[in-house]
């Protein structure tokens, strides 16, 4: 399983690169959305493609700029720790959780994209109206530059005037839920507290 989920962390960055929200004064189509942001930062990635390379760092404060807004990172976190672990945490330990989630996601992305090698997304037709839905379901493939495609599904929910990612799924492989199964047995052993040092720890290295 942490061998299978390595190899799933290493894709993370280019479907995230695909997740990204432009402010819409009406709410557009999600597949609109991402399409047309995914475009955006692809040039941008093309265009800087040297420069990402030699200096890495810079890489973060594009991740934060460009990512988190239209990430619903607070529902993320509830669903990869869990609902019950979730309410027996106290309001300090959810926003220290919150925070470090928040790092690990932006490290990973960040640190991975320099390999970013002309991939290319096909978006699919949404299978419902978004008009009239809260929460939808975005498919998608990443084309590689070899010419492999890889599914990747993205779970949207409406917020305000635009849509926002909690959870996305690649060749049927939830990112929810492969945190939740690394953090779940830490979580029974060591409780809240314990899992936050490891993510501190961590974190502290990246």
């Amino acid at each position: 399983m942490k061998s299978y989920l390595r190899n799933w962390l290493l894709l993370l960055p280019f479907a995230l690169l695909f997740i990204l929200g432009t402010s819409q004064a009406q709410v557009a189509s999600p597949v609109t959305v991402l399409n047309t942001a995914a475009n955006q930062m692809l040039a941008s990635l093309a265009q800087n493609k040297a420069k990402l390379k030699q200096n890495p760092n810079i890489i973060y404060g594009i991740v934060s700029k460009n990512l988190l807004p239209y990430v619903d990172v607070d529902r993320m976190s509830m669903a990869v720790v869990g609902r019950q672990a979730w309410t027996n945490a106290t309001p300090a330990q959810k926003s220290e959780f919150i925070n470090q989630f928040t790092h690990l996601v932006t490290s990973t992305y960040a640190a991975a994209l320099a390999s970013y090698d002309d991939d290319r997304v096909q978006f699919f037709p949404l299978r419902a109206d978004f008009n009239t839905s809260r929460a939808l379901t975005v498919r998608s493939a990443i084309i590689r530059r070899t010419g492999q495609k890889i599914a990747v599904d993205y779970n949207v929910v409406r917020s305000g005037d635009t849509w926002k990612v909690y959870d996305f799924s690649i060749e049927n492989v939830s990112m929810v839920q492969s945190y939740r199964s690394q953090f779940s047995d830490v979580l029974a052993s060591q409780g809240m507290n314990g899992l936050l040092q490891r993510l501190k720890a961590h974190n502290k290295n990246t």
